[in-house]
This record gives C-alpha cells, structure tokens and sequence, in this order.
C-alpha cells in the first residue's frame, strides 16, 4: 500500500516541480549525510528494549532547514510540512511526520550539545563553497477576524 501511496505523492509533485521547485534544487547540492555525523552522536538508539524508534536524523536537520528559511514557528512548522507537498517531497515524504514539540526538543538537545552551531557552521560551509547564498522568505497566512456586521 504505501507503494500506491507514495506513487500517488510523486504524482501529485510532478506539477510543483513544473512550476519550479528550490527546494529540490538543494538536494544536488548539499551532502544532506553530512548532518547525520554531526547529530547522530547525540543519539543512542535503545529502540531494541522498547519504545519509538529515533526519527531520522536528517529529516529532523531538514525540519529545521525549512523552519529558518521559510521563518517558521513549531507549531506552524508542523502545519506547512503536513500541507505542503514541496515540503514533503523535501523531507522525502516521511511516513510520520514529526509534532512541533519533536521538533522543539530535537532543538534543545542541539543547542544543549552545541551540536546546533556545528549543524549551521556546515551548512554554510557547504553554501559557500558552492558560492551560494540563502534568502530567507516568510510563509504567511491570511487572518481572518469577525467583525460586527452592525457596524460593518
């Protein structure tokens, strides 16, 4: 099933990738492996005695790519990855998708271990020696507010 599923998926992205896609355009040039020496250390996997398994490391590296580019909270993190295909094929369409408080404590735990500095730190090694550079952009919804139709 997860197959027909995962057929489904690319299918669906083939038309985003039409319209162009950058994000795809980072997986030809950033060693995205690279990341899991840096954070796989942080963790010892005890999934054997029970338990969730760990998420993939890159994944949850990624997660927090897309949160500093697109200006993300958690909780909207967790929305736009659920509802954007781009995202998802990004992240290699996960089967679960990780909650905003997996996402917080992952950032805890880096910022604990100073593993974040070194995630950074190799990401823009990586930029620059492909001479490139990031510009961020904000994902934004529309807000809708209730007025009072007596006063409308």
């Amino acid at each position: 099933m997860k197959s027909l599923i995962d057929f489904a998926l690319n299918e669906e992205y083939e038309r985003v990738k039409q319209l162009g896609d950058r994000l795809m355009e980072t997986e030809s040039v950033i060693d995205w492996e690279a990341f899991r020496l840096i954070v796989g250390e942080m963790y010892e996997n005890r999934s054997e005695r029970g338990g969730r398994p760990n998420i993939d490391e890159v994944l949850m590296v990624k997660l927090l790519v897309l949160q500093q580019w697109h200006g993300l909270s958690d909780p909207e993190l967790e929305k736009q990855v659920t509802d954007r295909i781009s995202f998802r094929k990004f992240l290699v369409f996960p089967a679960v998708i990780p909650d905003f408080t997996t996402v917080w404590y992952f950032r805890e735990r880096l910022t604990k271990t100073g593993k974040d500095k070194a995630i950074w730190e190799e990401l823009q090694r990586q930029l620059d020696s492909m001479g490139l550079k990031v510009k961020c952009g904000v994902v934004q919804d529309a807000t809708f507010i209730t007025s009072d139709p007596g006063h409308a």
